[in-house]
């Protein structure tokens, strides 16, 4: 039982480069509804959540600002304008709730499938051990490449898995590992390398393959798979 506040974080403020489009792709559709708003409305419905902070682009206040009025929220919604890296936009985050303290969650607006089983179970995990995060196994064989052209060494794939949000940490140790990050100078792929270089472990916790992150045209099909899957009776 976790008797501290949460807090999510929900970073918003992509370019969706990969999706080929002008937009933001937090708005694009899916059965109607943008897929940020899907992706708030699952920690919104959970009472473990405490609030929400939303990151997202300069400029898309307004944008943002109808979607929320246009819900029937039952938490404190706090926009907060990013960055230009991922990075740069969760430690916005973090300084605005630089006189907070409990756990926070750190989660992509473009993952809208995530279960509130899943979670809890991050919530607790960060409780626990102070830094965890959703992963699931490898299926594909991985290779690594120097040039993209030639295979180098094939990792044994039983010790691969594939990194999710949510990732949960206890505060005090999300913002020492982005100070370090800072004052070193370097770039991590995600909240939990970032963490792993301060010397920390970081709790590994089995999510699930709809758990994606929609990046790619081919995704949203899959995405509206998922979701007709879940509405089905």
């Amino acid at each position: 039982m976790i008797d501290r506040e949460v807090c999510v974080m929900i970073a918003a403020a992509g370019m969706g480069k990969r999706m080929n489009i002008k937009q933001n792709k937090q708005y694009l559709p899916i059965h109607g509804k943008p897929m940020v708003r899907h992706t708030i409305e699952i920690f919104d419905g959970m009472e473990e959540i405490s609030f929400i902070v939303l990151l997202i682009r300069e400029g898309e206040e307004s944008m943002m600002g109808e979607i929320l009025a246009s819900m029937d929220l039952s938490h404190s919604i706090y926009l907060v304008v990013g960055g230009d890296e991922r990075q740069d936009t969760i430690w916005k985050g973090l300084h605005f709730l630089k006189n907070w303290d409990g756990i926070i969650l750190t989660h992509d607006g473009a993952r809208p499938f995530v279960t509130k089983e899943e979670v809890r179970a991050v919530i607790e995990g960060a409780g626990e051990s102070g830094a965890c995060c959703l992963m699931t196994p490898m299926k594909d064989t991985v290779k690594i490449s120097e040039d993209g052209l030639w295979s180098g060494v094939t990792p044994d794939r039983s010790k691969l898995f594939a990194i999710q949000t949510p990732q949960g940490f206890q505060k005090d140790i999300l913002v020492r590992a982005y100070k370090q990050a800072y004052d070193e100078g370097y770039y991590g792929t995600d909240d939990c390398s970032l963490v792993e270089k301060t010397g920390r472990k970081v709790k590994l916790i089995r999510g699930s393959y709809n758990n994606i992150k929609i990046t790619t045209p081919e995704d949203l099909i899959f995405a509206d798979a998922i979701y007709s899957d879940r509405k089905s009776p």
